[in-house]
C-alpha cells in the first residue's frame, strides 16, 4: 500500500508536458494577426514590436536561417564576368552577347537582381557601343548610361573598363537625367511589412510613409521580408507617375505556421494556450510564441504562450503611441521566469501570468487516495512512532512529508 501511495504522489499532473516531448530552444517567435481591415496597422505593429524586442536582446527565431530563401540560381554574375573577360580580350561582340543574356536573366528574375549590377551591365553596353558603333553608337551609349544612373545614382566608373570617352558620355547623361521630369512611384507589397529598395537605396518597410519621387524612366523595385522569398519588378515610370504592388511568396513551413496562427490567435487570446500551438512552435523551433491581435487603429492585446508549460503572459495592451518599451519589459520578465504561477491581483502596472488550467481532477480529491493514506497511516502508526522516538533528530536534506495534509 505504501508503494501505491508513493507511485500516486510521483505521477505527473494532468496537463503537464509529456516527458517524451522534445524540449524546444528557449527563444520566441512573433505572430501578429490583423482584425478585418487592419492589415496595415498589424504590419506596422509587427515591424516595430520585432525591432523593439531585438533592440532589448530578446532571443527571437532567425527566420532567414530557419527558412532560407529558395531563389533561382543567379546566373547573371557568371554572365557578367564572362562579358567583362570578353572586353579585356577585345571580343566586343562576344561580350555584348553575354551582357545581353545577363540582362534577360535579370529581367525575368527581378527578385534576384541588384540595381548596381544592372547599372554596370548598362555601362558595359554603353562602352561597347562607343567602341564599335561609330557615330550612331554615341546615342546608344548615352541612352545606356542614362538607364544606368536612373537605376543606381551612386554608380562609379571603374577606370579598368571605362575610359575618358565613357566619362564624357556619363557627364552628359547626368545633366540630361537632372532635367528629366520627376514622377511619383507608389509601391505596395503583399503582405505588408516588407523592406522596399529603389535605385539601390532602402526606403523603409511597407506601407511606406511616403512614395518615392524618381526620374521618369525604368526602375528596379526589390522587396524582401524574413520568411519570404525575395521579389522585385522592373517598372516603367511615366511622367504622370505610376503604382506597383509586389507579391511575396512565403517560404515553405513558415507559410503553414502563419496560416495556423491566423486561426489560433483570435480563437484563444484571453482563454489559454491551445494544444495546437505546439506543432507551430516545433516548426519555428521556439518554446515561446509572442502573439497579438491588432485592430484597425493599431490597438489590441498581446500574449506570450509557453508551449511546454502552457503558462502564458496575458492582458498586455498594445501601445498606440508606438512606445513598445513597457511591452517588451513585460515580455522579458515573463521569458526569464515562464513557469506557471498563481494569478495575482492585477493592477494598472501588473501583468497576470497564468497556466493553462487542468481538468481539476486532483488526486487529493479521490476517495481511493484517502482510503490508501488512511490504511498506511493506521498500519504503520506504531512502527513510525517507535522509529521516531529511537532516532536522533537530523536536519532534513529534502522537503519533508507534510502531516498537515494527512490529519489522523
Amino acid at each position: 500500500m505504501l508503494t501505491l501511495l508513493l507511485v500516486v504522489l510521483a505521477a505527473p499532473a494532468k496537463g503537464a508536458p509529456a516527458s517524451s516531448a522534445p524540449s524546444l530552444p528557449s527563444r520566441a517567435s512573433v505572430f501578429v494577426v490583423p482584425q478585418e481591415t487592419a492589415e496595415a496597422s498589424a504590419a506596422k505593429v509587427e515591424v516595430r514590436l520585432t525591432k523593439a524586442l531585438e533592440e532589448r536582446s530578446v532571443a527571437l527565431t532567425d527566420l532567414e536561417s530557419l527558412f532560407p530563401a529558395d531563389v533561382a540560381v543567379n546566373k547573371a554574375a557568371a554572365l557578367i564576368k564572362e562579358g567583362t573577360d570578353g572586353v579585356d580580350n577585345l571580343d566586343f561582340d562576344g561580350a555584348r552577347a553575354k551582357f545581353t543574356e545577363a540582362m534577360e536573366f535579370l529581367n525575368q528574375n527581378a527578385g534576384a537582381a541588384d540595381a548596381k549590377d544592372v547599372a554596370t551591365v548598362h555601362l558595359h553596353l554603353a562602352n561597347i557601343a562607343l567602341q564599335t558603333g561609330g557615330k550612331p553608337g554615341q546615342k546608344t551609349a548615352l541612352d545606356e548610361v542614362m538607364k544606368a544612373y536612373a537605376l543606381f545614382p551612386a554608380l562609379e566608373l571603374d577606370p579598368k573598363y571605362f575610359g575618358p570617352d565613357v566619362k564624357k558620355v556619363a557627364d552628359k547623361a547626368l545633366v540630361e537625367l537632372n532635367k528629366a521630369p520627376k514622377a511619383t512611384l507608389t509601391i505596395s507589397t503583399s503582405p505588408l511589412g516588407a523592406e522596399v529598395s529603389v535605385r539601390g537605396a532602402a526606403l523603409g518597410v511597407s506601407p511606406l510613409a511616403e512614395a518615392p519621387i524618381v526620374p521618369a524612366g525604368r526602375h528596379l523595385v526589390t522587396v524582401k521580408r524574413a520568411g519570404f522569398k525575395p521579389a522585385g519588378a522592373f517598372v516603367s515610370v511615366p511622367k504622370e507617375g505610376t503604382q506597383v504592388t509586389i507579391d511575396l511568396a512565403e517560404a515553405e513551413g513558415y507559410g503553414q505556421a502563419r496560416s495556423s496562427m491566423k486561426s489560433l490567435v483570435p480563437a484563444n487570446l484571453g482563454k489559454g494556450v491551445p494544444r495546437e500551438a505546439r506543432p507551430v512552435a516545433e516548426t519555428m523551433k521556439s518554446r515561446f510564441l509572442i502573439v497579438a491581435e491588432v485592430a484597425p487603429g493599431g490597438d489590441g492585446k498581446l500574449e506570450v504562450w509557453d508551449v511546454e508549460t502552457r503558462a502564458r503572459l496575458q492582458d498586455v495592451a498594445l501601445p498606440t503611441d508606438e512606445n513598445f518599451g513597457p511591452v517588451v519589459d513585460k515580455v522579458k520578465a515573463f521569458l526569464a521566469n515562464p513557469s506557471p504561477v498563481v494569478a495575482t491581483r492585477a493592477t494598472e502596472t501588473t501583468v497576470t501570468t497564468t497556466a493553462e488550467p487542468s481538468s481539476g481532477d486532483s488526486v487529493f480529491s479521490k476517495w481511493w487516495f484517502w482510503a490508501a493514506v488512511g490504511g498506511v497511516v493506521v498500519v504503520g502508526a506504531t512502527a513510525t512512532a517507535v522509529g521516531v522516538a529511537a532516532s536522533q533528530p537530523q536536519p532534513p536534506s529534502r522537503p519533508s512529508f507534510n502531516p498537515a495534509l494527512f490529519p489522523l
